[in-house]
């Protein structure tokens, strides 16, 4: 009975150490027994996350990650772009409804020398939930070994080129030292004229501010304003008034080109003609002619001739008011000259 109860009693302790080794086994692998559904995300490099890693919100383990799969850097027909390595994550259930669509994936660290775990920002409220299978894209995390290297690329060859241009750096050093000293030198010695040409500089930004207040004074002139609107309106006229000349001159040209083309015989073909071309001739004329008219008004614009001085010098026009003023009050010296 003894051994029995020994027998019994070892067995007993192998079955209780089984269980707890499994249970230490199903702690520390993360194993769960609570439902859960899968979300894929794509790297194009997860650093160091490993399969069973955590997946965490808002620092709370939501899941884990259950396979890391490299998928060749094929386009994939399902999301239609190029994916490197696939994670598959295996979420939690009961945290289905606060995973949006504009969920964010990225792989972060417990600190600065912890490890690594896929985390979540479940994204906004709004967006509807994220499907059971949805494929995401991921935030790959900062890869220190690649920013190590190029900076260590970069410093060796800022190293290697200053030692092969030893020589010339310091030239170029030495000769910027000198120009600047002689630019200090310059400076200095011509420090009266420089002070001199900011006070001229000064004094004619004063006189070019008032130029410009007195052209404005000038322009805004009524009798000035009143004689090219005058102006203007006569050019107006005479383009208005020479647009449908010009386009009844030509159409009634076409008309006599069909009619000459299908009526009439030689004789009166070569009359026609003739017509028609007294008829371009006047018209050459008229062009001559509104050609003319334009020129003689650009001239008055300009002030130029008798007509011009007469509309653009404010003298003449003062002049010419003065006079009429005092034939109104005078009338008799139309028949009198003193």
């Amino acid at each position: 009975m003894s051994e029995r109860s020994i027998e019994v009693k070892v067995g007993l302790l192998i079955l209780v150490s089984m269980a707890l080794l499994g249970g230490l086994v199903l702690v520390m692998s993360g194993l769960s027994l609570e439902r859960a559904y899968p979300v894929y995300v794509d790297f194009d490099n997860p650093g160091g996350l490993q399969s069973g890693a955590p997946v965490r919100m808002a620092g709370v383990r939501v899941g884990n990650v259950k396979e890391l799969r490299f998928m060749g850097g094929i386009i994939d027909p399902k999301t239609k772009r190029r994916t490197l390595v696939r994670a598959e994550l295996s979420v939690y259930q009961r945290v289905k409804e606060s995973i949006r669509e504009d969920a964010t994936f990225y792989v972060t660290t417990q600190g600065v020398l912890g490890e690594q775990f896929l985390a979540i920002d479940p994204g906004s409220p709004e967006r509807p939930m994220l499907a059971d299978g949805a494929i995401v894209k991921g935030i790959d995390p900062p890869r220190l070994d690649l920013f190590l290297a190029k900076a260590y690329e970069l410093l060796d060859v800022t190293i290697t080129g200053i030692r092969n241009n030893r020589e010339l750096i310091a030239e170029i050093a030495q000769s910027t030292a000198t120009l600047l000293k002689g630019l200090a030198s310059v400076v200095t010695d011509q420090r009266e004229r420089i002070d001199r040409i900011a006070q001229n500089l000064e004094a004619l930004s004063v006189e070019s501010t008032g130029l410009v207040k007195d052209v404005r004074g000038r322009v805004n002139d009524p009798r000035l304003t009143r004689t090219l609107e005058n102006v203007d309106r006569i050019a107006a006229d005479v383009q208005r008034d020479s647009a449908p000349l010009l386009k009844d001159a030509r159409e009634t040209l076409a008309n006599l080109n069909r009619t000459t083309a299908l009526v009439g015989d030689p004789k009166e073909q070569e009359r026609y003609k003739k017509a028609l071309r007294d008829l371009a001739e006047l018209l050459g004329r008229a062009n001559v002619t509104a050609a003319d008219a334009q020129t003689v008004v650009a001239k008055i614009k300009r002030g130029e001739g008798t007509v011009g001085a007469l509309v653009m010098d404010e003298e003449i026009y003062d002049d010419i008011q003065e006079m009429v003023r005092d034939l109104k009050h005078n009338p008799w010296k139309f028949l009198w000259r003193e």
